[in-house]
């Protein structure tokens, strides 16, 4: 019995061949590549800790600013509404000084 090639069967071998190859050196290059992934993986897993507590400390630093902003606000009206007695308490101090400078 004679078995006869043609070209396209000749071309269909080397096409399966090829395509074995191909996926030998895939499975290599997946393997080779699996040990970074894992690193890369832990590396992402400390990246997401470290995010987490820097938000919070974001979060507390927005509350202490929230906080000087809401006291400035209320010392610079109490000192607004208080205008004359601060005038008074300045020129006092000056008077103060003034008479120690005198005697001094």
């Amino acid at each position: 019995m004679n078995t006869s090639i043609t070209i396209g069967d000749g071309l269909l071998i080397l096409i399966g061949l090829c395509a074995v190859i191909l996926l030998i050196y895939l499975i290599r290059v997946v393997r080779a590549l699996l040990p970074s992934l894992q690193s890369l993986s832990k590396i992402l897993d400390d990246t997401s800790s470290m995010t987490d507590v820097a938000s919070k400390a974001v979060v507390g630093a927005e509350d202490a600013i929230t906080s000087l902003t809401e006291s400035t606000d209320d010392m610079a009206q109490f000192i607004s509404e208080n205008q004359s007695a601060v005038k008074a308490l300045v020129s006092l101090i000056n008077a103060a000084s003034a008479l120690k400078k005198l005697f001094g």
